[in-house]
């Protein structure tokens, strides 16, 4: 299955598509049949414009309907899309977005009540955000606190001092490398700080806000479920593939879990990023001559098969308790 499988899953011609950002490389382009609303930063003369210089064919930019710049991306849209979306299609926009939350509140807004939200994202290990810290919800939920529509100091300094190279290129994938290379000297580094400023008015700067693996995403995904901040459930996550990974979500939460089978999960997910991590270690400077004392990704992964057969029993039981509780309030009375 290729990328563009992964995005459009089982989608068919005759549902209604908003892609997001697709630039050169449309999942769902206009020209072989979709019924695609394409949304993007600048209109098409401008996009063509933006990439001629690169190595790509720019003749694949299509039409934009929807530029969208600022605001809620529900706000942009025609209003006749609200409720009637069946895909959103967003392949590498969510890393940039300064509100991520914001963001998948406004694309439940135009989700169908079956739609679906399916995303591609860099996986950090391996590509030029190697070096940053992957994201934690607090950071989601610091970012939607103040509302953000611009990215903040942290991020701007973190871009230009972090950002790194493997042989020139900004994405390697899951294999054996060299040392990645700084992309900018820190003098670039100090100036952004230097000149930062957070108004809202001048050129916006765009930047990766946002580092997550799989598991971080999952984890992400949960716990702003819990928090009561998601009206989207994971469906599928796959990946990662080269330097990216790609994930599924279906409109609507699925309901919040026992705190027991949450703390598992939750656990869980955050053993598996730092076994994400190690793999990176291992595939950055090599693994270590002791490396067979270590915990094995099988041990990790059986782990991971043990809490969910746990949470499993727990809805099990809950499912017995209401059966039960509904068929004895069906007795008839004696």
């Amino acid at each position: 299955m290729n990328r563009t499988d992964k995005l459009l899953g089982t989608a068919t011609r005759s549902l209604q598509i908003i892609e997001i950002g697709a630039g050169y490389c449309p999942a769902a382009p206009k020209s072989q049949g979709w019924n695609t609303h394409v949304v993007d930063h600048a209109a098409q003369d401008a996009l063509r414009q933006k990439y001629s210089a690169a190595a790509v064919d720019t003749r694949s930019i299509e039409a934009v309907d929807t530029v969208w710049q600022a605001g809620a991306l529900h706000e942009a849209v025609p209003a006749a899309l609200l409720g009637r979306v069946d895909l959103i299609i967003a392949s590498h926009v969510l890393e940039h977005l300064p509100d991520l939350i914001g963001f998948f509140a406004s694309a439940a807004r135009l989700a169908a009540p079956d739609g679906v939200l399916s995303v591609a994202l860099p996986d950090r290990r391996y590509c030029f955000d190697c070096f940053k810290p992957w994201t934690t919800t607090g950071g989601l939920l610091e970012a939607h606190h103040r509302g953000a529509s611009r990215h903040s100091l942290k991020t701007a300094f973190d871009h230009m001092a972090y950002s790194a190279v493997v042989d020139g290129q900004l994405g390697w994938g899951a294999k054996p490398i060299g040392r990645p290379a700084l992309l900018d000297p820190f003098a670039a580094a100090a100036a952004t700080a230097a000149s930062f400023s957070d108004a809202t008015t001048g050129p916006y700067q765009d930047y990766h806000a946002w580092q997550f693996t799989p598991a971080g995403f999952e984890l992400t995904v949960l716990e702003l479920t819990e928090l009561g901040l998601l009206d989207w459930h994971l469906e599928s996550l796959d990946g990662p593939d080269n330097f990216e990974f790609f994930a599924s979500l279906r409109h609507g939460s699925r309901g919040r879990m026992q705190p027991e089978a949450l703390q598992s999960a939750r656990q869980n997910l955050l053993v598996r990023q730092l076994a994400e991590a190690r793999e990176q270690i291992d595939l950055m400077l090599g693994r270590p001559e002791n490396a067979s004392a270590l915990p094995g990704r099988n041990q990790v992964e059986c782990r991971a098969l043990a809490d969910q057969l746990a949470k499993q029993d727990i809805r099990l039981r809950e499912m017995t308790d209401t059966l039960a509780a509904i068929q004895a309030s069906l007795k008839p009375a004696t």
